[in-house]
């Protein structure tokens, strides 16, 4: 019943699909500023932290900032590659993306990802 809706939802409105791809090639442009890149193409954008306990300190950071960005590791993503899964969606807006890349940048004293 849900797929069902969704895919209507899809069809009826297209400028929802429209909306989040710019929000997500935005998102990109931002990173790029901060000279981090990253290889996804989709609303979901993992920024690669290595090590499990600092990815999340990491999300606990930005979570208590107000951001629901989830800390992901091992064995959900293979050893050493333990990340943040920031996922966009149209209930934010690009202040919002804005804002909680500022704050990853200051926590990780913008080092390049």
């Amino acid at each position: 019943m849900a797929v069902r809706e969704a895919l209507l939802i899809l069809q009826h409105e297209p400028e929802r699909q429209q909306r989040l791809a710019k929000l997500v090639a935005f998102t990109h442009r931002e990173m790029g500023l901060r000279g981090w890149r990253s290889s996804s193409v989709s609303q979901i954008v993992p920024y690669i932290v290595c090590d499990n306990a600092r990815a999340m300190r990491l999300a606990s950071a930005l979570q208590a900032r107000g951001f629901d960005i989830r800390g992901i590791r091992p064995p959900t993503v293979p050893a050493g590659t333990a990340r943040l899964r920031i996922s966009l969606t149209l209930n934010v807006g690009e202040d919002d993306v804005r804002a909680m890349l500022d704050i990853l940048f200051e926590e990780t004293r913008g080092e390049a990802r």
